[in-house]
């Protein structure tokens, strides 16, 4: 039986109820166990799956535009985190079904199920929450990446958990509801372990799970354009605040 820390999902459209995201939220906060039944990783994982698991091609940035407006508030800083779950859906997604011809470990490859459920749910979450503000879809691109090999998966793995959190991080800054706040936080917090889980794969046993005092923060322009290198699709930002409260690292 499930204990109260542990939150189970059968279906896709449980992630929009009241109830569900209420222990969504909970469980983030103080640890538990979010348990997807096969029905809604079926369900979820539909756009995701492709013959090529290296996924459709194309340079970066040589497709259609894709805008987030800022002058949307908090909207604005909620697509953009969809955006970047988006892609790292399907970076994980896309590892998980390499995984049976490639060198990872069977504990590389528990912790990227794991991921990959998380960032999954992630990017549900977000989805419902905007509502028809979730408008677009991402079409993803991995150049340079091998997903047959560990370095290769385990060094984009870390790129994108850091960018995730310093985006995160920086963008906290523009939230004006503190409902929506609370929800940036502790998806984030989620991106910090996540971080943390890859840089102990890639260097066991060391302090490289936590190399600095503080995370970084990011304007959201910077993400954008480190993102940009793994999306087929223009991302542009429109009213991009030029206001931005540096970060205790300075390099935001």
């Amino acid at each position: 039986m499930a204990s109260d820390k542990t939150l189970v999902v059968s279906n896709p459209s449980q992630l929009g109820n009241a109830r569900t995201r209420r222990d969504f939220l909970r469980i983030m906060g103080v640890g538990g166990v979010v348990v997807l039944l096969p029905s809604v990783l079926s369900s979820c994982n539909n756009d995701d799956d492709n013959d090529d698991i290296f996924g459709p091609g194309g340079q970066p940035g040589s497709g259609n535009t894709v805008t987030i407006d800022f002058a949307k508030g908090d909207i604005a800083v909620l697509q953009f985190a969809y955006a970047l779950e988006q892609l790292e859906a399907d970076f994980y997604t896309k590892v998980v079904a390499a995984s049976g011809g490639s060198n990872l470990t069977a504990a590389d490859n528990a912790v990227m199920g794991d991921l990959k459920n998380h960032e999954i749910i992630h990017r549900e979450f977000l989805k419902i929450a905007l509502g028809s503000n979730a408008s677009f879809t991402l079409t993803p691109t991995y150049p340079g990446v091998n997903f047959s090999n560990r370095t290769s998966v385990l060094t984009t793995a870390r790129t994108f958990e850091d960018l995730g959190v310093a985006a995160y991080n920086g963008a906290a800054q523009y939230i004006t509801s503190t409902t929506n706040l609370l929800v940036a936080g502790k998806i984030v917090s989620v991106e910090g372990r996540h971080a943390s889980a890859i840089r102990d794969l890639i260097n066991p046993k060391s302090g490289d799970f936590a190399p600095n005092t503080f995370d970084d923060a990011f304007r959201p322009a910077k993400v954008a354009q480190a993102a940009q290198g793994f999306i087929v699709d223009k991302l542009a930002l429109a009213n991009a605040p030029t206001a931005f409260v540096q970060g205790p690292n300075n390099n935001g």
